[in-house]
């Protein structure tokens, strides 16, 4: 792979499994390093795709690139709201649909856990956080009801208006998931998603991706810090950068 058409294609569990950091001085395979280090290479930082078993649930990362000027939402109290518009702060977006059961109520929680950890950063003045369903089926009724229980779990005082949760109409939807290549289906159980947060600048620049449910503090906090700067930065390379070293003396890759 080369070029600017390069793209990642791993299975999204398994790139959720191997990108988060470990706690402790885990050692690496010498292989497991160099699979890293290839992707890092060959991989053009706005081209990043996280797959699934589904060839049409994934992420294609849209580094670099603009939310669309003309996604109107409705927040949980019925207002209406330009997204990008709104986008006037370092911005976490969390894709969603409220009813789901399962890895959405895992994603909320684990985005709130994190956010009631953030020592350097202060929402409002820094950042902010929107929940944002991609089900036209979800109503701001909905979104309200959800909004307190996902403030409550961040375990200390959060401004309200700082976490937004967002409904809209099915075009309005697919502008926006389009436009930071999140690709979902409808099923029986209700939908088939990705799971990712996906961080903006001021103005809807997208900055960062962050994969799984859990997160941890400092990388929020580096998110916020690049979004702040408009700097954009591969999923890939935060791995690399963050999570592990090479040692000669052992010839292995070891975490951080």
């Amino acid at each position: 792979m080369s070029g600017n058409s390069s793209r990642i294609i791993i299975r999204h569990d398994t790139f959720i499994k191997k990108s988060l950091c470990a706690r402790s001085g885990r050692v690496i395979k010498p292989g497991y390093g160099i699979f890293i280090i290839t992707l890092l290479f060959s991989v053009n930082t706005a081209s990043a795709e996280v797959r699934t078993h589904r060839a049409d649930i994934a992420v294609n990362e849209q580094l670099g690139r603009q939310i669309p000027a003309d996604a109107l939402f409705f927040d949980e109290n019925g207002r209406k709201i330009n997204l990008r518009d709104a986008i006037d702060k370092p911005s976490i977006i969390a894709p969603v649909y409220l009813g789901c059961m399962h890895v959405c109520p895992m994603l909320l929680t684990g985005l709130a856990d994190a956010l009631g950890k953030l020592e350097t950063v202060e929402p409002g003045k820094d950042f902010q956080v929107i929940a944002l369903s991609f089900d036209e089926m979800d109503t701001p009724t909905v979104a309200r009801d959800k909004k307190k229980n996902y403030l409550k779990a961040i375990g200390k005082p959060f401004p309200e208006e700082e976490w937004k949760f967002l409904t809209g109409d099915a075009e309005a939807i697919k502008r926006f998931t389009e436009s930071v290549g999140y690709r979902f289906q409808r099923d029986e159980h209700g939908f088939s998603h990705p799971v990712t947060l996906i961080v903006l600048a001021p103005g809807g620049k997208i900055v960062r991706y962050l994969y799984g449910t859990t997160f941890l503090p400092f990388d929020v906090t580096m998110a916020i810090t690049e979004a702040q700067e408009g700097k954009v930065v591969s999923t890939t390379r935060k791995v690399l950068r963050y999570c592990f070293s090479y040692d000669p003396l052992e010839q292995t890759y070891v975490f951080n």
